[in-house]
């Protein structure tokens, strides 16, 4: 059966006698690079939760511990107990949240301009975890979360939220936007090219919602593989040939 691969990486992966880790693969949907899930955490001075209102000017930054990764930083195993990775998404500066609706749903939507992104490793652990996170200004947000190599950074560009609630349900939120690998010790792997960032966004206090009190949102997500390795069809009796 063909499979169509990223032919150098994989020949450089079968070369050094290397396959993808299972803790990585057995995980990993398609297209997805790296995941953060219950540990992602979103804080913006002057933001109101009760009204969803992000005033004009605001900036915006996200910490959060990666849950795993996948091609090609699929080396990185996000469950070693001796280390974490952890990210920083900050420099969102917010155009003003617009509210609308759609039908009976009520909507806020909002624009930010900007931003940066940094994944980190650190050892040993030491990033605040979700039912752990500290009532903000804290030293320890963003400290513990950049205090180790940079595994990857980049920029992000048009990084919207929308927020929708319909009658007596509870709101609930989503976050997309582009982004583009600069640096960090994997961005000869990943590359310079362009993919979206994007994911829930859980917009509530609790204990009704998810968010820690002094944050703005308690956001899970994804950043997607770009399409940077040249792909091309094959099959695994032509890959062997190459050894024989």
């Amino acid at each position: 059966m063909k499979r169509i691969f990223g032919v150098a990486a994989l020949l450089a992966a079968l070369a050094a006698g290397t396959t993808a880790p299972v803790h990585a693969q057995s995980q990993c949907s398609s297209g997805e690079m790296m995941k953060f899930a219950q540990n992602g955490f979103a804080y913006e001075p002057g933001y109101n939760t009760t009204t969803h209102i992000s005033t004009a000017g605001n900036v915006c930054s996200i910490v959060g511990i990666m849950a795993y990764f996948c091609f090609p930083m699929q080396a990185l195993n996000a469950n070693i107990p001796s280390k974490e990775y952890t990210f920083y998404v900050t420099s969102l500066v917010s155009a003003g949240t617009v509210p609308g609706s759609n039908g009976p749903t009520l909507l806020w939507d909002t624009d930010y301009t900007g931003g940066t992104f940094e994944v980190h490793e650190g050892s040993p652990p030491n990033a605040p975890t979700d039912g752990s996170m500290p009532p903000l200004p804290d030293p320890s947000v963003p400290a513990n979360f950049i205090d180790g190599p940079v595994m990857l950074s980049g920029t992000l560009s048009g990084f919207h939220t929308q927020i929708t609630k319909t009658g007596s349900l509870p709101p609930n939120g989503s976050f997309i936007a582009n982004y583009q690998a600069t640096g960090g010790l994997y961005y000869p792997q990943v590359g310079n090219g362009t993919a979206i960032f994007q994911g829930n966004w859980c917009p509530t206090l609790k204990p009704t919602g998810c968010t820690p009190a002094t944050y703005s949102a308690h956001p899970d997500g994804k950043w997607d593989t770009p399409g940077t390795t040249a792909l091309r069809s094959s099959t695994w009796g032509k890959i062997k040939q190459i050894y024989r």
